[in-house]
């Protein structure tokens, strides 16, 4: 029973995002229309074998485009697994607010916030806020430099952590042969008071394009946490994408 739980566990882990160390880059969309549009997703799953496992996942996303010119979206995502009649062994959720407004050629200003908790890694809490400034010279590269102020809290320490933090990005995308697309997100981030403590975040993505709207896509992430007991995470998924 407790292998398997176990397995359920990293299976959980390994097919989400972690919450901890979200490449919010990768979660930005490509509405141009002028208006709301609002999306949301609800999953359930139901595992039975030696233990019976309940996973709930829910999403919701509001993308908004202004006839100012301004832009923004707001996403929220919440996870939750337990075992019959036991407690839960993980449940998470996170929000990200990202407003954007062009002021050069190329040049956004952005304002963001952010909120998240993290059971399974001991998490209860963490609040971000900052700006910074993206640049979009060429078509398929843009990158971003910012600065936030980071609040942790976690369940083993007795006191929440305070930071200022640089964050920056870089964000490249080829596309070739029509169907293909390859995307790459890198992000480093650092402390202000203390340079060497920084983190780096990649997202790769390979899809391929078919007909109506379907596409297949292989997405890879991994960090780097110099600051982390477990300081490497590696992951690797697939699955189908669907517009319409």
């Amino acid at each position: 029973m407790k292998l398997f739980r176990k397995v359920v566990v990293l299976t959980h882990l390994c097919i989400s995002f972690l919450l901890s160390q979200v490449n919010t880059e990768a979660m930005r969309g490509n509405n141009q229309l002028p208006g709301v549009q609002h999306s949301m997703e609800l999953d359930f799953a139901y595992i039975s074998g030696n233990t019976e496992i309940v996973e709930l996942n829910g999403s919701y996303r509001a993308d908004y485009v202004s006839s100012s010119n301004w832009y923004g979206f707001l996403i929220w995502k919440y996870d939750r697994a337990f075992e019959k009649s036991k407690e839960d062994f993980t449940y998470k959720g996170f929000g990200h607010l990202r407003i954007s407004k062009p002021f050069m050629a190329r040049t956004d200003i952005e304002g963001f916030f952010q909120k998240e908790f993290n059971h399974f890694i001991d998490l209860e809490n963490r609040e971000l806020a900052g700006f910074g400034f993206r640049v979009n010279q060429f078509d398929d590269l843009s990158w971003g430099l910012g600065i936030m102020g980071e609040t942790e809290k976690y369940q083993n320490l007795p006191q929440e952590q305070n930071f200022i933090k640089s964050t920056n990005y870089l964000n490249y995308t080829i596309k070739f042969l029509e169907n293909f697309e390859i995307q790459n997100i890198l992000y480093y981030q650092f402390k202000l008071e203390k340079l060497e403590d920084y983190r780096i975040l990649w997202d790769g993505k390979f899809s391929i394009l078919g007909l109506k709207g379907v596409s297949f896509y292989i997405n890879c992430h991994y960090r780097y946490d110099k600051n982390s007991v477990n300081p490497n995470y590696f992951e690797i998924s697939n699955g189908l994408g669907f517009q319409f």
